[in-house]
């Protein structure tokens, strides 16, 4: 678990010992450059320039609305009103400005827009220019039946204007002109308003028609924009799918690669152990020698059958590992194993209800006692052990490995990962619970491990 020699001050690594059981060993490689995936295109903004066409044609609304307005209120006002006919005309100046502030509405509520200003120029003298103005949007963005209706109360307010201003006399008619100086006044025939009418009627309906049009290629262009976009989001999920399945499989070459290593070299090494032991244990006449032959042809045998499962595993992936169960049951025969081996160890062990513990639980509290024991017997050799269990749900899982260092001489030093303390802690951190190694004031090593044990429900 530690070098012989005398422990650093606290919070310090063992000195002479470069990558044993507090090392880490080499450096992990660089992390390799991660290929940008390809993003989605987003829909492009909307065009400014539209926008600023918008705003314009809003504002010249505003305008021609109240200046048409203005001008039926003007040619409708005689030149010495009385108080009643003041009043009145107060009244439609106000609303005279309504009808020019309801043009900033025409688009998003034409129908609205259009029947209420053309209810007011069949009421009032001023003018069915603003209905005329809301009519295209109507015809634009509506069904067939509101534009029938919206367009029939426009051709209202056309009648109820073009009649108001044929009723009038003289300079009041706002259709009128003098083609000489002093000579008479021409006035506009019934047939001329009718056409007039007409006309401007339809240059509205042939507005609307157009922005329909233009209304339904935005809408065309903005689903085939919509289905590019989900067409692109597709190809790059698929890009993404195809590189995951290119990583994985350079991953299996990896995988088969290391497996026929382990394969060829450790598998090989432990075969040949084990019939070395098998041979001693037979030939040998001293019982403690047998023993220990035993022993070693045993943990032979099971290391060979993990690291046959560690090759399968390697081969087939992932989903096909199919590790052993430790059960927290099992921590009685490794530390009588321990003991067999030789080592002093004092254990104590409370569990309750471990049978109900889950697999990855009692495989890591097993595999963290077990590599605390493998390390306090390579680099502490003939040190006491305390080895302190204790589990229960709803409180989690205690582990502590107290151990001195040795006072023998060391031995030859064994081979080792360098990994082992690393590997404690990874299995802990993923189970959230806590994992700290180190030297103590009275000149100990300690494992102190906490794992989080839910009750059961």
């Amino acid at each position: 678990m530690h070098p012989p020699s005398p422990p650093p001050p606290p919070g310090g690594p063992p000195p002479g010992y470069g990558g044993g059981w507090t090392g880490y060993g080499a450096p992990p490689p660089p992390p390799r450059p991660a290929t940008p995936l390809p993003v989605a295109p987003h829909p492009p903004p909307r065009r400014r320039g539209r926008t600023v066409w918008n705003v314009l044609g809003t504002i010249g609304a505003v305008v021609v609305a109240w200046f048409c307005a203005m001008t039926g209120l003007a040619m409708a006002s005689p030149e010495t009103p009385t108080d009643a006919q003041l009043a009145a005309d107060i009244l439609w100046f106000l609303v005279a400005g309504g009808v020019a502030t309801a043009m900033v509405w025409r688009q998003r509520h034409p129908v609205v827009v259009c029947l209420a200003t053309a209810v007011i120029g069949v009421v009032s003298p001023l003018g069915a220019v603003a209905p005329l103005i809301a009519l295209p949007w109507v015809v634009a963005r509506t069904d067939w039946r509101r534009s029938l209706l919206c367009g029939g109360a426009t051709a209202a307010a056309l009648v109820a204007t073009f009649w108001r201003d044929g009723s009038r006399t003289q300079e009041n008619v706002i259709f009128s002109a003098t083609f000489e100086d002093g000579g008479p006044m021409t006035y506009m025939s019934p047939l001329g308003y009718t056409i007039l009418g007409a006309l401007a009627l339809g240059l509205a309906v042939g507005v609307g028609l157009l922005r329909r049009r233009a209304t339904r290629a935005d809408a065309d262009a903005d689903a085939a924009r919509a289905v590019a976009v989900a067409e692109a989001g597709r190809a790059a999920t698929w890009q993404q799918q195809s590189q995951s399945l290119q990583t994985e499989l350079s991953r299996q070459e990896e995988r088969d690669l290391i497996a026929r290593e382990m394969h060829d070299t450790v598998a090989h090494q432990l075969s040949l152990m084990s019939l070395q032991a098998s041979a001693l244990e037979v030939s040998s006449d001293d019982g403690e020698i047998g023993d220990a032959a035993r022993s070693m042809r045993a943990s032979a045998h099971h290391a060979l059958e993990e690291m046959r499962t560690l090759i399968t595993s390697l081969r087939e992936g992932a989903d096909g590992y199919a590790a052993r169960s430790w059960s927290l049951a099992d921590l009685a025969d490794l530390l009588d194993a321990a003991r067999e081996r030789g080592v002093d160890l004092v254990a104590t062990v409370f569990v309750s209800d471990g049978d109900s513990a889950p697999a990855t639980l009692t495989r890591t509290v097993y595999r963290v006692v077990q590599e605390s024991l493998t390390n306090a017997t390579k680099h502490a050799p003939g040190s006491r052990v305390a080895v302190n269990v204790r589990a229960r749900p709803g409180d989690g899982i205690d582990i502590t490995v107290r151990n001195p260092p040795s006072s023998a001489p060391a031995p030859d030093a064994v081979p080792g990962s360098g990994s082992g303390i690393l590997g404690m802690r990874e299995r802990c951190e993923a189970l959230d619970g806590t994992f700290d190694a180190g030297w103590q004031d009275d000149g100990t090593f300690l494992v102190r491990v906490h794992l989080p044990w839910a009750a059961a429900s």
